[in-house]
Order: structure tokens, then sequence, then C-alpha cells
């Protein structure tokens, strides 16, 4: 464990040959910065797993629980990623993130003690606002602590923080919601952060930026349009691109409805759903972002074209899968059916972020997180759960006899009304889930121009390769 260091201005050449990170630098690293990662998670997704308590108590529409469950926390999550980035170039990216973090916790908190649906809403930006200063310094910290051939693995490992979170958030989420009521709920998640906030700006170390790459940057940093330059000149994360937005639009619709989805359609509780929904999730993701790490670096090492070629692959058969699952009208064959979709859907991650940060120099990477955060959050984050939620009532609307929205205007308590409820979530979520297959293309895409893309970097011309 280490003190932290203040932000240095390395020597402007790059043939100085640092000291690289211990093993055990690394771990520590990465373990802390997995333990942000995962707290961010649970705080950012508590919603989904009291999503139908808050949805009776507070007589919301589906429309409304998805603008609650994405777009209110995406609109300044993607915003201020980028000046947030900016300054995690230039400064301290430790202090950035423990900041962030205390901030996003006590956000968290508030969003049990809101008394209606706009104050929720309003601590729910919140969160967002919080949790937009631990994304891009947090992957540009992991990109110095490890090498390129090895940051898909460390990426991999770094998204275990969603299946951990699930399992905490959801499992503990939905017991305390079922028990305490779901503003509990919320007030329990929100005060860990503030501890663990202390522990990173007291015990994490400033890495000195490009250490992992044998050489330090320079103390200029580049200006954002030249990030933008470099990024919009790349074929490869032209398509990494739009495989992100796809993968943010139905993974988050995903997260917001999947146990809403349980419970409508299945005679189950908050927690059972809950545990089913954790379980099922939790390991199919974890083995998802650790083959896609560990197997794709190992791969990647033969030919660089795996780093897009295992995702392409992995999202074709997601959405396949993810369409037989929700399909199935029993509760057995639903939750052994959607393990699979996991499993795939997971592999993406590691990949997508060592591709990111190969691509681009050292005071870049914070900025480049940012930009693929940014656009993925607004347009995938922002409008899955909305376009889903927006589906789920019409295709609700159609299966009901009579005027839906009259009838089932209190919540949709009566049995008619949670019977064609189920009935449209399960359409909106089949329909949705089908378009993961259009992300598999883009990565397939994007692995053709990898070789030549990846060699102008290695070879110092920090051209990504138009294309």
């Amino acid at each position: 464990m280490h003190a932290p260091v203040k932000e240095t201005i390395a020597p402007a050449t790059t043939d100085v040959a640092p000291q690289p990170a211990t093993p055990r630098e690394r771990r520590w690293a990465l373990g802390l910065l997995l333990a942000v990662s995962t707290v961010a998670f649970i705080d950012r997704t508590i919603l989904n797993t009291t999503g139908q308590a808050i949805k009776t108590d507070l007589k919301l529409s589906d429309l409304q629980l998805g603008l609650l469950g994405g777009t209110a926390f995406a609109l300044l999550y993607g915003v201020l990623g980028i000046p947030v980035a900016r300054l995690a170039e230039r400064y301290n990216r430790v202090r950035i993130i423990a900041i962030a973090m205390a901030a996003w916790s006590a956000m968290t908190a508030l969003c049990g003690m809101a008394s209606g649906f706009t104050g929720l809403l309003l601590a729910r930006i919140g969160v967002g606002i919080g949790e937009a200063g631990a994304g891009p310094p947090s992957q540009s910290l992991i990109a110095d602590y490890f090498p390129p051939d090895r940051r898909a693995s460390a990426f991999g490992v770094l998204g275990l923080a969603t299946p951990i979170g699930i399992i905490v958030g959801a499992i503990g989420g939905a017991v305390v919601a079922q028990h305490f009521g779901w503003r509990a709920a919320f007030l329990i998640v929100g005060l860990p952060g503030l501890l663990l906030s202390a522990i990173v700006w007291f015990l994490l170390r400033e890495a000195p930026r490009g250490l992992a790459d044998g050489h330090l940057a320079g103390g200029e940093t580049p200006p954002l349009s030249a990030v933008v330059r470099r990024l919009a000149g790349s074929r490869a994360f032209r398509n990494l691109l739009m495989a992100g937005i796809v993968v943010s639009f139905v993974g988050s619709s995903g997260m917001t409805f999947t146990h809403p989805f349980f419970v409508r359609s299945f005679p189950v509780g908050y927690t059972e759903a809950a545990i089913a929904f954790a379980l099922m999730n939790s390991v199919s993701l974890a083995g998802g972002y650790l083959l896609g790490g560990f197997v794709t670096d190992r791969l990647g090492r033969r030919d660089v074209r795996w780093y897009g070629w295992m995702p392409g692959i992995c999202m074709i058969l997601t959405a396949i899968t993810y369409v037989i699952g929700f399909s199935q009208s029993t509760w057995f064959w639903t939750i052994v059916l959607l393990i699979p979709p996991g499993l795939f859907a997971g592999v993406y991650f590691g990949p997508t972020f060592s591709i990111l940060h190969n691509l681009v120099e050292p005071r870049m990477r914070a900025s480049a997180t940012a930009i693929l955060t940014l656009t993925t959050g607004m347009i995938g984050m922002t409008l899955g759960p909305l376009v889903t939620g927006w589906l789920s009532d019409i295709y609700a609307a159609r299966a009901f006899a009579g005027d839906y929205a009259l009838a089932c205007a209190d919540g949709g308590t009566a049995q008619a009304c949670i019977t064609a409820s189920a009935s449209g979530l399960r359409a909106a979520l089949v329909t949705v889930c089908a378009v993961f297959a259009v992300a598999g293309f883009n990565f397939l895409r994007a692995a053709g121009s990898l070789p030549r893309e990846l060699a102008h970097m290695s070879n110092g011309t920090g051209a990504a390769g138009a294309g």
C-alpha cells in the first residue's frame, strides 16, 4: 500500500525507461479500483431491483421507471465525463476519484429521502454527476499499471464490478426493500462509499503516465480536439463506438427491466426474483468478463484481430440466446436459458477498453474513455430503458382488453393490468435484445483495421489510421 503522491510532470522525452509497477502494486491498485467500480455499480443500479416497489409506491408508469433507471443517470454522467477527463489528464486522478465517490454516495442516500417522482429524478441525476468522476480516471490509472498485452485482462477483472454489484445490490437491495422498504435500501447502499473514498484518498498511488508503456508521457496534455481527431480518424474506433452504443442501449434496458419482468411474469416475490436475477447474471457475466479479458489477450498475441473477433461472435450469440430466454413461459426454463447470454454479453468489456487505450497516447486515455462513455451513455443508456419502457406500455395496451392507460393508471395492481403489463414487458425485452446482433457486426468490422492501426501506434507514428 502506498500513500498517494501529487501529480508530477514527467520528462517530455520518450526514451526514459521508468521502473514498471510490481505485481503487488498492480494487484492493490486493480483491487481498490474494482471496489470503487463495484460500489458505483451498486449505487447506479439499486433502483433496478427496487423498481417494482418504487413503481407501486409512487404510482409510476414504465416510461417514468425507464427515465429513472437510465435516462436521468446518463444525462449528466456522460456530459460531465468530458470535463472530468480533461482534469484527469492534468491532475491527480486518485484525488478526483475519491471526491467523486463521496459525492455520488451521498446522492444515493438522498434518493431514499425523495417524496415523489421529481425528487427521485433529481437525486438520480446527482448520482450521475458524481459517478462521472470515476470511470475515465480509473481506466487511465489501470492503463498506467498494466502493459498493452495485459490490459484486456485487467479491464476484464475491473468488469467484475458488474456481477459483484449485481449480487450485493440485487439480493441485498431486494431483501432490505421487502422488509424495510425501498427507501432504506438506498440509504444503506449509499453509506459504504463514503468510507471507501477515504481509503482511496490515502492508500492508492498515482502512477506516472505512460509507466506501463515503457516511456513516460510528456508534461503537455494534448487538446481535446486532438483526441477527437485521433478517434474520428480510426475506423476501428468508429465501429467500436457503434458497438458500444448498442451494448449500452440493450444492456441498460435489461438491467432496468429484468427484475420487474420476473415479478410480473411469475409467482415470485421481490427477494426471490432478485436472488434469481443476481445469481443468473453474476455467474454468467463474471465468466464473460474473465473470458473476454484473459482469453482475448492470449489469442491477441497471435493475431490482434481477436480483440474484435471475440466480442463480435459473442454478441451475435447474445442476441440469439436472449430472445430464446425471454420467450420462455415457465420460471425454470426462463432462468436456465437466460444464463448463457450473460456469459456471451460480458466478453466485450475487456477487449473494448483494451483497444481504446491501445489506440491513443497516455495523456489521451481518460479523455478517450470519457468520449466513449459520453456517446454510449447519452444514446444507449439514455434511450435504452426509455424505449423499452415505451415499447412495454404499447405492447401492454395491445394485450389489454380495454383502455389500458385509464384502467391501470393507479400503478397496475389489478390482475388484468398485471397480466397485460407482464406480456408487454416480455415482448419489449425480446424486441430490444435482438438488437445485440448489430453490435456483433460492428465488432467484426473493427477487427479488420486493428493490425494496421495498432502497428502505427507501436511504431510511434501516433496515427490511428483513417479508413
